[in-house]
C-alpha cells in the first residue's frame, strides 16, 4: 500500500514542541506545495491543530525511517534531533492511525468533536491545492465518513469531560436557552476564556468582566463583545446578571453572602453561580439562598468522571468500527492496485472481439449479424468476469500483483507505453 504518515501529538511530544512544529493555516498551501515537489511524494496531507502536527503521504517507494524524520523535520520548520520524537506509520496503520484520529479515539480528551472538522480542513486544503493523489483522496474521505459514523452509532462524543463544559451544561439545564441570559465573568484567565467560548458557543451574548487588574478585563471584555465592571463586582452586578462565572486564582472568597446578600434576596428570578476556582471564590453560604443556585469544581469532577467512563465504554464500540473501516478500505485498495491490468484485459479482449467479428462477417446475414455480436460480447463478459473474479481472489493470498503482470504481459497489444506505465505501477505495489 503506497501510504505512510510521520507526525507529532500531545503523547509524543511536550507543549513547546507541539507549538513549534505548529504551521498556521495561511502557510499550509506552501507546505504543501513543496512536499509534492519532492521527487518520491505523488501526494501529500497535513493536519495540524493545537495537540497534534501530522504529514500523511502517497510515495513513490517508502521513504527511509532516517530519511523520513529529516524530510518531517524540513516541512514543519523543526531541528532534526526533534524528529527523533515523532511517530511513523504505513500502509494499513497509517489508515487505521487516521480513521482512529477522525474518530476521536486519538485526542486528548477522547471523544472530541472538533477533530472530525479539522480532518475535513486538512483535506480541503491538500485539495484546494492539487497537492493530494487518487489514494489520498479515497484515505480521507473515508477517514471522515468513518469520524460521522462513530459518532452516530456510538455516544462516544456525549457529556461533558472538562470542567468548563461541565459547567456550561448545567447552565443550560437550568435556564435550557442562554442567547438572553447575561453572564458575569469574575476573573479574565484561561478558564473564564474557555467557559465564555463555551458559552457563547450555547448561545450566550451579553458579557460583564470583573478582574482585578482592569486593562485586561478591559482587554477580555472587547475580545468577547462586553463591558467591564468593578472588582470585585457589586450588588449591581448581581441584580443585573443571570449566570455569573468565577475563576480566579485569589486565596479567599471573592464573593460572600455579606457582599452578594441584599442583591440576592431582592431577585425575584434564578442566579446562577458557576464557581471553577480551587480554592473557591463564592462563599458556600450563598447556595442556601432561595433562587439561587451554586455549583462548585466538585460537583463538575464528579459529571465528568462519569461522562469519561461512559466514553471509554462506547470507545471499545468506536474501535470496532474502525477495525471494520479499514479492512473496507483495505478491500478498495486491493482491487485498485489491479484496475490497469483489467483496464487492458478488458480493451484487450474487446478488441479481439470486434475484429474477430468484423473478419467474419461476410459468412452472415446482416440479421444474424446482430446475434453473433450478441453473442460474442456475451462471451467476453463471461472470459472477463472469470479472469477478474480470480485476480481478486488471489489478493487473498496476495498473490494478485503477480497475476496482474502475467496478465499485463500476456495481453500486451501495439501500445507498449501502457503496458510499461501498468508494469511499472505493479513494480511500485510489490515494492511495498
Amino acid at each position: 500500500m503506497k501510504l505512510e504518515m510521520i507526525g507529532l501529538n500531545h503523547r509524543a511530544a511536550n507543549l513547546t514542541l507541539r507549538e513549534r512544529a505548529a504551521i498556521a493555516p495561511e502557510s499550509l498551501p506552501g507546505v504543501l506545495k513543496r512536499a509534492v515537489a519532492h521527487p518520491n511524494i505523488e501526494g501529500a496531507a497535513i493536519l495540524s491543530t493545537c495537540n497534534r502536527a501530522e504529514l500523511y503521504l502517497s510515495p513513490t517507494f517508502h521513504f527511509d525511517q532516517t530519511e523520513f524524520r529529516l524530510l518531517y523535520c524540513d516541512l514543519f520548520g523543526l531541528d532534526p534531533q526533534d524528529g527523533e520524537s515523532a511517530y511513523i506509520h504505513r500502509d494499513s496503520m497509517a489508515v487505521k492511525h487516521l480513521f482512529r484520529v477522525s474518530s476521536g479515539l486519538d485526542s486528548q480528551m477522547i471523544g472530541e468533536i472538533q477533530i472530525l472538522a479539522q480532518v475535513k480542513s486538512a483535506y480541503a486544503t491538500a485539495l484546494e491545492t492539487a497537492c493530494t493523489s487518487a489514494i489520498l483522496n479515497r484515505l480521507f474521505t473515508h477517514a471522515i465518513s468513518c469520524g460521522k459514523l462513530v459518532r452516530t452509532r456510538t455516544a462516544i462524543s456525549q457529556g461533558a469531560v472538562s470542567v468548563a463544559y461541565a459547567a456550561i451544561e448545567v447552565a443550560q439545564r437550568l435556564f435550557n436557552k442562554l442567547d438572553t441570559k447575561k453572564i458575569l465573568l469574575v476573573g479574565a484567565g484561561e478558564t473564564s476564556a474557555l467557559a465564555a467560548k463555551y458559552l457563547a458557543d450555547a448561545g450566550a451574548c451579553t458579557w460583564r468582566v470583573s478582574n482585578r487588574t482592569q486593562s485586561r478585563a478591559e482587554a477580555f471584555a472587547c475580545k468577547i463583545g462586553g463591558s467591564t465592571t468593578t472588582f470585585p463586582p457589586t450588588n449591581d452586578d448581581f441584580d443585573w446578571a443571570d449566570i455569573v462565572v468565577c475563576a480566579t486564582s485569589a486565596p479567599t472568597h471573592i464573593i460572600t453572602r455579606a457582599s452578594a446578600d441584599s442583591a440576592v434576596r431582592a431577585r425575584k428570578r434564578p442566579l446562577l453561580f458557576l464557581d471553577l476556582a480551587v480554592p473557591r471564590d463564592v462563599d458556600g453560604a450563598l447556595g442556601e439562598c432561595e433562587e439561587v443556585y451554586l455549583y462548585t469544581v466538585d460537583d463538575f469532577q464528579e459529571l465528568v468522571a462519569a461522562n469519561l467512563r461512559a466514553r471509554q465504554k462506547e470507545a471499545l464500540r468506536a474501535e470496532e468500527i474502525v477495525e471494520r473501516e479499514g479492512e473496507t478500505f483495505a478491500e478498495w485498495y486491493r482491487q485498485n492496485r489491479i484496475a490497469p491490468s483489467i483496464q487492458q484485459l478488458q480493451i484487450a479482449l474487446e478488441t479481439i472481439r470486434t475484429s474477430e467479428v468484423e473478419q467474419q462477417s461476410h459468412h452472415f446475414h446482416e440479421t444474424d449479424r446482430v446475434e453473433v455480436d450478441k453473442f460474442s460480447r456475451s462471451l467476453m463478459k463471461r472470459v472477463t468476469s472469470l479472469i477478474v473474479a480470480n485476480m481478486r481472489r488471489a489478493s487473498e493470498d496476495g498473490k494478485d500483483l503477480d497475476l496482474a503482470r502475467a496478465i499485463a504481459l500476456a495481453f500486451a497489444g501495439k501500445d507498449q507505453e501502457t503496458t510499461d506505465k501498468i508494469l511499472e505501477k505493479l513494480s511500485h505495489e510489490l515494492s511495498h
